[in-house]
């Protein structure tokens, strides 16, 4: 066998190493979800729920280290599922349900989420990669009456996009994709974005809202934004007096997802790329 010979069978090795080792990562992205290590928190606490003293109620906890004063979390039992996450006349769980906005800038540009599945959050929603990124997934939570979604945004190992990745990029980024200012940011979550309508979509038939209210958590404050989950409303409202969150409905539905830092913003070094911030926006329905 020469050189030349030995030289083949060692290049040719190596691209089915390499191949392998992708077909075994791919199919094992979603039980290793990149989300249980670059979103800090995510985790679940055992609580008692005095209302319901014969059962255990899990709750999601965005937060690093476990908390002690978190308050009880009321879990929704399979039978009282269809009396929350609703939106006007819409069952957000009966469907896929997609997000078109219709911002105030640049003349009304549309910015969409795509149509996203809907699943209630559950002890193990995060653990088993069932929410993985990249997947076409909202988890869905209550806290004081109020509904919320985690979506993912940006992208994954795998370069595929998170459902609010464009919403993400039209917050962030200029016409070359280059990130910008924190002033320029801060103008598309306020006057861009807030005020502007939306229109839900599911099995065929559109629901009309508007954004109420929206923020833009920074670095600094998302360790402390984490441990509000369940209070997360009134907690904006106190912190970010201007976002809207004050005058929010109890109608209302949130949209949370992370964020990247600003240009001339400082970055958190214990935090990913793709989680560096956090966006907070509520949805009103418009009758």
């Amino acid at each position: 066998m020469n050189k030349k010979t030995k030289s083949l069978f060692l290049i040719l090795g190596l691209v089915f190493s390499l191949l392998a080792g992708i077909v075994i990562g791919k199919a094992l992205r979603y039980k290793n979800s990149p989300v249980l290590t670059v979103v800090p928190g995510f985790t679940t606490r055992e609580t008692s729920d005095p209302g319901q003293p014969d059962a255990m109620a899990k709750a999601p906890v965005f937060a690093v280290e476990e908390l002690t004063d978190e308050p009880s979390i009321k879990v929704q039992e399979p039978e009282a599922i269809s009396e929350w996450m609703k939106f006007g006349q819409l069952n957000l769980l009966q469907g896929e349900v997609g997000f078109n906005f219709t911002t105030n800038c640049d003349g009304g540009i549309g910015v969409s989420i795509p149509p996203v599945k809907i699943i209630p959050w559950h002890p193990t929603v995060f653990e088993d990669g069932e929410f993985g990124i990249g997947k076409k997934l909202a988890v869905a939570w209550e806290h004081m009456g109020y509904d919320g979604l985690w979506v993912h945004s940006g992208w994954d190992f795998w370069f595929e996009r998170s459902p609010a990745t464009d919403l993400q990029y039209f917050l962030e980024v200029d016409e070359l994709n280059e990130v910008q200012t924190l002033e320029t940011i801060e103008r598309q979550v306020n006057i861009c974005l807030r005020g502007s309508q939306v229109s839900l979509e599911q099995l065929g038939q559109a629901y009309s809202g508007e954004v109420a209210a929206a923020v833009r958590v920074p670095a600094r404050g998302v360790q402390e934004l984490s441990k509000h989950t369940m209070d997360m409303v009134p907690y904006l409202a106190q912190v970010y007096p201007q976002s809207g969150f004050a005058e929010l409905s109890e109608n209302a539905l949130l949209i949370y997802f992370c964020g990247r830092a600003a240009l001339d913003e400082l970055t958190d070094p214990n935090a990913e790329y793709w989680t560096q911030t956090r966006y907070v926006i509520a949805l009103e329905p418009v009758e």
